[in-house]
């Protein structure tokens, strides 16, 4: 059954208490936000938070407020002024959200955009229902390119009329494994680069004509195609610059002829790169690079010709995602320096910043949001694609014996809508644990928080660490304290795993891990032994180690060759009894399977194979049925290939489909009761499916 994860706050768990009237409004809060950042509709949404303004609960009003008046912002209504006014007159005991609102009035007098005839404008251009927006807009404003989700083709979106229409004709996702990612239209609107990833499982350039025609293949490298993304053309129209990435993730800045021929590679960057531009004249380049000044990224201007680099823009903040903007004299970039996103610039002569950066456009992107860059077109107007990152833990029920869904899901909590992931049980069922994310990229690390399923009380734990999102923690059998995998690096290339008090917060090491690779660990149910993947290099082996906690001892229980990508992201889920460890792991580059071992090592079992061409990255939720007896596990087998959950006998037979069925689907959790099951969904991380235009910001363009 296909669950609309955009109607979550309908929803109610039945499990929590009814609401207070501080959390009633909090609610309505959350819904007005959704309103905003969803929907898009920013007029309904300022209703929603006028009446929000009027509650009791003076943190939640104050909330509203400041949201209303960043609503008021993006329609460049001269209202905005008055609603922080009001935050910071009426709402001083309300200290950070008191300052957000000065900070927001001291960059409305600077920037002179609202109440002034600068008439900036920004609206929202288009909402995909799902998949990537990963492409840029023609030079006239007319069209967009984009990879068609259904089926993997690169298509072209006309802005007018609303049409979409299909530039290669590949087949389905089950006749090929074939699909075209990042794409870029030239100067002259008349033809489109774009990355294709072929049937031999590397990434290719490829052009064709605006209207598909005389398609070709410009380069194409086995050893540098293990991800390839066209960013610009050059002005001339002759060459795209690109970055490449070899398979041990060494990236290269490239300029590619686009009539094919030698590539020049300019730079080979050793700070992980990310939206590299070229100045109009095509004498220098911008870039953002992540892990430079802590956790968050900055931003670095390169000479073309002499390879000499500058830091352009650096902070604690996160600066990301830079551009030239068209006159050549300013540098477009994307900050959370004011505690939400927005554009802003700064002045560049000969090679180095002149100046401060000033605020452009405040509040864009949405509740921890990404925001990407896609283009200017010739009258000025600037193109960008952004992802709410919209996603939570729901909790639904399954019928013991058959498996099947018994209710629609219901969110675990209405605190945070649109923020929380990876759950997990507490040994007695009274507990459920998952992280609400600190950042989209989680660049700023996430908060674990324990909710009462009795009280509806949830509790932040102050950790002390950076855990990985992407692996759920694991209760200790007491339930006073949870497993949790975290990043022992600053680089984030090394894992390690932390025993942790629910009370207090305080970690202890209980284990390193060997290399780069584990994602998240398991505990037994006695609590005495870990289990991790070893990961691994390319054509070498990996496997499963379990680890006595308390001498050390370290056993392997499962070894099998390494494939990238899919051994990356390698999982395994304990039985409850201890017995058995389930996980999935590759056969070649076509096929997966569910594999079965005994915890203590021994004979490796196969329970199904799946076919990873039919499954683009959507397999994942694996977890035990509380009988010990079945296997969960999510596959791409729902409605346009979205994720559902099935199981399997471990006694052998085929897997049954359970009815549950939602995007973005991930984690799974069994309750202890073996009916409950809590799992998180939403659009999938750093997935860009809104279209925006800023407009009238810029000085017109001379004839």
């Amino acid at each position: 059954m296909k669950f609309a994860y955009v109607a979550l706050l309908a929803c109610g768990l039945a499990l929590a208490a009814a609401p207070r009237k501080s959390d009633t409004q909090e609610l309505s809060l959350q819904k007005a936000v959704q309103t905003e950042t969803v929907d898009g509709d920013l007029k309904s949404a300022i209703e929603q938070y006028k009446k929000i303004a009027q509650g009791r609960d003076r943190a939640v009003a104050a909330k509203a407020l400041v949201r209303m008046g960043e609503c008021y912002e993006k329609l460049g209504d001269a209202e905005a002024r008055k609603a922080f006014e009001r935050v910071v007159r009426d709402f001083g005991d309300q200290k950070d959200l008191a300052e957000t609102a000065r900070a927001r009035l001291a960059a409305l007098g600077r920037a002179g955009a609202i109440g002034q005839p600068s008439g900036i404008t920004l609206r929202k251009v288009w909402a995909l229902d799902h998949g990537w927006l990963q492409g840029a807009p023609s030079p006239d404003g007319r069209y967009h390119s984009f990879p068609d989700f259904d089926t993997g083709d690169l298509a072209l979106r006309d802005l007018v009329t609303g049409q979409n229409r299909r530039l290669t004709n590949k087949g389905t996702w089950e006749e090929s494994g074939e699909y075209a990612e990042v794409s870029v239209i030239s100067g002259d609107g008349k033809q489109i680069a774009y990355a294709w990833y072929n049937k031999e499982k590397f990434y290719e350039l490829r052009v064709c004509g605006i209207d598909g025609s005389n398609p070709r293949t410009v380069y194409r490298d086995k050893e540098v195609g293990h991800w390839i993304s066209p960013y610009q053309w050059t002005a001339d129209g002759k060459q795209i610059l690109a970055v490449l990435m070899k398979a041990k993730k060494e990236w290269q800045f490239a300029l590619i002829p686009a009539a094919g021929g030698p590539v020049r590679v300019i730079d080979t960057p050793s700070k992980g790169p990310w939206h590299p531009s070229l100045s109009p004249d095509g004498r220098f380049l911008v870039y953002g690079a992540w892990g430079v000044n802590g956790p968050d990224s900055d931003i670095f201007l390169l000479s073309i010709e002499g390879g000499q680099e500058v830091p352009l823009v650096r902070s604690p903040a996160e600066d990301v995602n830079p551009i030239w903007m068209p006159a050549g004299n300013k540098v477009l970039f994307v900050s959370d320096r004011t505690g939400t996103r927005g554009f802003w610039s700064i002045d560049v002569v000969e090679g180095k910043p002149r100046g401060i950066p000033r605020l452009l456009k405040d509040g864009v992107g949405g509740v921890g949001g990404v925001v990407r860059p896609n283009g200017f077109t010739r009258q000025g107007a600037f193109y960008f694609s952004t992802s709410t990152g919209i996603g939570d833990v729901y909790v639904t029920e399954l019928d013991t014996v058959g498996g099947k869904m018994l209710r629609e899901p219901a969110p675990a909590s209405p605190r945070f809508v649109g923020s929380n992931s990876a759950p997990s049980w507490s040994p007695d069922g009274r507990r459920l644990a998952y992280y609400r994310r600190g950042d989209i990229y989680d660049e700023k690390p996430p908060t674990l928080v324990i909710l009462s399923v009795g009280t509806g009380e949830a509790r932040d734990v102050p950790v002390g660490l950076v855990p990985q999102i992407l692996a759920p923690v694991r209760w200790f059998p007491d339930g006073k304290s949870v497993l949790v995998s975290a990043w022992d690096s600053p680089k984030r290339d090394q894992v390690a795993f932390y025993q942790v008090d629910l009370q207090t917060g305080n970690h202890r090491l209980v284990r390193s891990s060997p290399g780069p690779g584990p994602m998240g660990a398991e505990l037994s149910p006695d609590g005495k032994t870990l289990f991790y993947n070893t990961g691994g290099e390319q054509n070498l082996w990996g496997g499963f180690i379990s680890c006595d906690i308390e001498t050390g001892k370290e056993r392997e229980i499962a070894r099998f060759p390494f494939m990238l990508p899919e051994s990356a992201w390698t999982e395994m889920a304990v039985s409850p009894d201890g017995r058995y460890v389930a996980f999935r792991r590759p056969i070649d580059e076509s096929w997966t399977a569910l594999m079965l071992v005994p915890a203590t090592g021994g004979e490796l079992r196969e329970l199904y194979r799946i076919r990873v061409q039919s499954e683009p990255k959507r397999h994942g939720g694996l977890s035990w049925a509380r009988d010990g007896r079945n296997v969960l596990f999510v596959r791409g087998t729902g409605e346009r290939g979205m994720p559902e959950l099935w199981r399997i006998p471990i006694a052998g037979g085929e897997p049954q489909r359970t009815g549950l069925s939602a995007e973005g689907m991930r984690i799974v959790a069994a309750h202890p009761d073996g009916r409950r099951i809590a799992f998180d969904s939403g659009s999938r991380s750093g997935s860009p499916n809104e279209l925006w235009v800023l407009e009238n910001f810029l000085p017109k363009p001379t004839k």
